[in-house]
């Protein structure tokens, strides 16, 4: 008769053992479920400021063209721009020309000088010219047209024809007296190629057979 009562409790107890871990798993089981469920529910619009609120510019992100609630609510309350102030016609009248003063500096020749090269080419020198202390170019074979009036001042002038011996690798006519380059300097109303000899005011000839560097200082007169 005693046996009985204590299998009836040992009964009892594993039964609310299960009841109980039943209850504890359905509630766990719960609680998952519906924390799935708020997280997939749509997002609840409130006023800016609500304790707990997030912004909504974080939450979604809003399409060209398409403003939040806050953003439109800014855009409300900011002033517009003030007109821009319009400047006033331009003046029609126009400012006279300030006058140019005259060069008084530049000299003017009605004679024109310049310099010219002829004869033959390769014949191993190159000459360099000066006009008062001013070098103006080098010639290394006929066919050159140099104009100097620039250089030229009125009275005596000095050309410095300024020759040097190349050597072999330069002369294509070793030896021979009648291959030469002239430089000469003429003067006349216009720079022309086909001038007269008695134009010819300075000369400088270097001919082939020719090997020693040589300096010249000769010097004419202009009037002007």
């Amino acid at each position: 008769m005693t046996n009985k009562p204590k299998r009836l409790n040992i009964l009892g107890a594993l039964g609310d053992f299960t009841i109980l871990v039943l209850l504890i798993g359905g509630a766990g089981f719960a609680g998952y479920y519906i924390g799935i469920n708020q997280r997939l529910a749509p997002v609840q619009l409130v006023w800016p400021g609500t304790p707990g609120a997030v912004p909504l510019s974080q939450v979604l992100q809003p399409q060209s063209g398409v403003q939040t609630r806050e953003q439109a609510h800014a855009t409300s309350n900011t002033p517009a721009p003030a007109a821009a102030a319009t400047s006033p016609p331009a003046s029609t009248t126009q400012a006279p020309a300030p006058a140019v003063a005259p060069v008084s500096n530049v000299k003017q020749h009605k004679t024109k000088y310049w310099l010219s090269s002829s004869g033959t080419d390769y014949i191993g020198y190159s000459i360099t010219v000066k006009v008062n202390d001013k070098p103006v170019d080098n010639f290394f074979g006929p066919g050159k047209t140099i104009d100097i009036t620039r250089f030229v001042n009125k009275g005596k002038n000095v050309v410095v024809f300024d020759s040097k011996a190349m050597g072999e690798s330069y002369n294509q006519h070793t030896g021979d007296g009648k291959a030469s380059l002239t430089v000469q300097l003429v003067s006349g109303p216009t720079i022309k190629e086909d001038y007269a000899q008695s134009a010819v005011l300075l000369s400088c000839k270097r001919n082939a057979s020719e090997t020693q560097d040589y300096s010249e200082n000769l010097s004419f007169t202009s009037k002007e």
